[in-house]
């Protein structure tokens, strides 16, 4: 609307002069108006642009640091949980034990044998008897005939934990042994308890 004033004001100028003959003095009042007009646009054009900037800082897009203790998800990729089994325990590489046959082990649980040990090596009097299938559990303690004992020989049957004394009687062998009165049939292994580990398997029907 002032634009608009302005320029019926500057026509109604216009006419008063040019009925009174002054047509520069019109010319010059409408060129002062004109320049005014230019400048305030301009001055209006350049807050406009002063306000854009100001503007822009508000407009960018914010951080992606997460705050702390926020929801915010991130990239990363949790690996998965891996359960380890525990494996068998390993038994010992076991040496070759000497066994015979006193008395028919193989048809009467009860009978005799001898043990003798190939690399002559002092071991005490006592052996452990397992079954074959599972030879990491041991079954029976066996102790060997002691000269002028005659109790011996004899088998302790392991049932957890026990207070029996045994005899610290020891010798390079062969040992005689007994099996259990009343074994079920199968296949056992018998092995030293002292010295380098020795086995050999007795067969029970």
């Amino acid at each position: 609307m002032p634009d608009l004033q302005e320029d019926l004001q500057a026509l109604a100028d216009r006419r008063a002069a040019e009925s009174a003959g002054d047509f520069d003095s019109v010319l010059t009042t409408a060129k002062t108006r004109k320049r005014r007009r230019t400048a305030g646009l301009t001055v209006i054009g350049a807050a406009a642009v002063v306000g854009a900037v100001a503007i822009v800082p508000t407009l960018r897009p914010a951080s992606n640091t997460p705050v702390a203790d926020s929801p915010v998800p991130t990239n990363k990729v949790v690996p998965p949980q891996v359960e380890t089994l525990p494996s068998a325990p390993v038994l010992p590489k076991a040496g070759a034990l000497g066994l015979k046959t006193l008395k028919s082990v193989t048809t009467l649980a009860g009978g005799q044998f001898v043990a003798s040990f190939p690399d002559k090596q002092v071991r005490a009097v006592t052996f452990s008897l397992a079954s074959a299938s599972k030879p990491e559990l041991s079954l029976y303690t066996l102790v060997a005939k002691i000269p002028g004992d005659p109790t011996t020989p004899y088998a302790i049957r392991m049932s957890g934990e026990m207070g029996i004394a045994i005899p610290s009687f020891s010798s390079a062998g062969p040992y005689t042994l007994a099996m259990p009165k009343g074994l079920p049939s199968g296949s056992y292994r018998v092995c030293t308890l002292s010295g380098s580990l020795l086995c050999g398997l007795m067969t029970v029907k």
